[in-house]
This record gives structure tokens, C-alpha cells and sequence, in this order.
């Protein structure tokens, strides 16, 4: 992923614990940071993204037994992540803001 600063160019990162170690460091926010990925790239981080927040033993007990509110939850989340990850300039921290 392209790293941003304020809208200059800072680096290239590879996922998302990188990040979180470089705005420690620097004892700064998330807000002065964009990134961009390319298509390939923005599938993989959405799909490990999904995968944290809803871990696939999580989704299967969802489907098969969840409340139909769990179950639209997790698919509008889903669905969000999605469309993000078909968006023409995905950036991880607008990704990063999507939560069931």
C-alpha cells in the first residue's frame, strides 16, 4: 500500500500492523494518513479485515444458528467491506472505520 502524510507521499507499507507500529511511534493519529491499493491488494486486506471481525467458525455459527439481527449485521458488514474493496481508490482507513 502507498502511504500518505497529509497528502504527500511517506512510503510503502505492507498490512495493517506496520501501520500501527508507525502511528505509535510517532505519536500521532490515524487522521493525517491515507493509503492506496491496488485492486489484488485491496481484496487480501479486505478479506483479512473481514476475517478478524468475523473469523470463519464465527460466520458458520452465525448462519446456522444466529438471530436473523446477527445474521444482518455480519452481511450488511460484509457487504460494506465489499463494496469497499470494489471502490476505484481503496484506502485501508476508511476500511479501518467499518464495524458491525
Amino acid at each position: 500500500m502507498q502511504l500518505f502524510r497529509n497528502g504527500q507521499p511517506y512510503g510503502f507499507v505492507q498490512d495493517r500492523a506496520l501501520i500501527d507500529m508507525l502511528l505509535a511511534e510517532l505519536g500521532t493519529s490515524a487522521g493525517e494518513f491515507s493509503c492506496i491499493c491496488g485492486l489484488e491488494e485491496a481484496k487480501a486486506v479486505c478479506e483479512d479485515y473481514i476475517v478478524q471481525v468475523y473469523p470463519l467458525w464465527r460466520q458458520m455459527n452465525i448462519l446456522r444458528e444466529g438471530t436473523q439481527v446477527e445474521k444482518d449485521a455480519m452481511s450488511n458488514f460484509i457487504n460494506a467491506c465489499r463494496q469497499w474493496s470494489n471502490g476505484s481508490s481503496p484506502d485501508p482507513f476508511q476500511l479501518w472505520r467499518i464495524h458491525p
